[in-house]
């Protein structure tokens, strides 16, 4: 069998990096994106992946394409989806048709995304999957990776397949790529680690290791795990461990139950390696983006909503981002008590 062609749509932080890596092992990879700069940089000077140590730096050349140009494209035999999880709609559509019989579709995206993508492409097509690294482009051509190159990927009903090896042939090229049998399990214990931070950091200001190391933070933090855990299991999913801890412990001791004082330390023993990053959603705020947040807090409270279970605090993460979006609030750690309140 030949090569694969692989398309990543996005190519930011996450989609260049595994684009870059793609490519600089040999494999057939293309990019498309809607960041004009971005891809005439790729196109003149390749694109330059920075880190992590002792990588450096190295350009990978690779074909790079406007979104308005998606019609050039070769067919794609595995589509990484790597823009924000709300492009989703019009995105997938648009490429659909350049889809190749048997193609495959994945989502290195936050959030679960995997539902919609399967009712846009077809769910024979849909891998699930959880980006396990962070990377940012930090310019035009440029991407800087913080950590190596890690996917999960699994069927989204647990079983074994030939396909999976495939996809694994096709992106192992610089990528370390683990399969599972529980990637239900992976992804939801994502979306709880990013419910614990990202979004509780955007409301806080701050680094995103101060909602781990700092007690009045910590506390909300833990509250949006275990509302976000127990919207996971009533889902029927079998959470995967958090940051290393066992989804059980967040449940019971986030909520201020047994074990509440040790599940603090431990999660507090965790931000040793965030250094100073602040997050995505912190990020976009500050550069006047639009957030996931619909993707984080307000999709556990939609579905926590829809499964009668009650998500006061992730409710109220979601109302205050949403407010600092439009301009009717300011970040920062005067918005901390408000927070604790919904605590009850």
């Amino acid at each position: 069998m030949g090569l694969m062609h692989v398309v990543v749509a996005g190519a930011g932080g996450i989609g260049g990096a595994i684009a870059g890596e793609v490519a600089l092992g040999g494999g057939e990879v293309s990019v498309i994106d809607a960041w004009a700069d971005h891809v005439e940089a790729i196109r003149a000077e390749g694109l330059r992946l920075v880190g992590p140590s002792p990588s450096g730096e190295r350009t990978a050349e690779l074909p790079a394409w406007h979104i308005d140009e998606w019609r050039r494209l070769a067919p794609i035999d595995v589509l990484v989806i790597a823009a924000k999880a709300f492009d989703n709609r019009w995105l997938a559509p648009l490429l659909a048709p350049r889809l190749a019989e048997g193609a495959t579709v994945i989502s290195a995206q936050n959030g679960v995304n995997e539902p919609l993508l399967a009712e846009l492409l077809g769910p024979e097509r849909v891998i699930g999957t959880v980006v396990l690294f962070p990377a940012e482009a930090v310019g035009p051509g440029q991407v800087r990776l913080d950590g190596q190159p890690t996917l999960q990927i699994g069927e989204l009903d647990g079983t074994r397949t030939f396909r999976l090896e495939q996809l694994s042939s096709a992106l192992c090229r610089g990528i370390d790529v683990a399969v599972s049998d529980n990637i239900w399990g992976a992804i939801w214990s994502k979306l709880v680690m990013n419910c614990m931070s990202n979004p509780v950091n955007a409301v806080l200001g701050g680094r995103a290791r101060d909602c781990r190391e700092q007690p009045g933070p910590r506390r909300v933090s833990l509250a949006c795990g275990s509302e976000a855990v127990a919207v996971g299991r009533a889902r029927g999913h079998q959470i995967e461990p958090v940051s290393g801890i066992d989804a059980e412990r967040i449940l019971v001791g986030g909520a201020g139950g047994s074990g509440a004082d040790e599940l603090a330390a431990d999660w507090e023993a965790t931000a040793a390696g965030l250094g100073e990053v602040k997050g995505s959603m912190p990020t976009d705020i500050e550069r006047g983006r639009r957030t996931e947040i619909d993707s984080f807090s307000g999709f556990v409270s939609q579905e926590g909503l829809r499964l009668g279970i009650p998500t006061p605090v992730n409710d109220a993460v979601y109302k205050m981002v949403s407010e600092i979006e439009s301009g009717a609030r300011a970040t920062g750690p005067q918005n901390l008590d408000e927070l604790l309140k919904a605590l009850g």
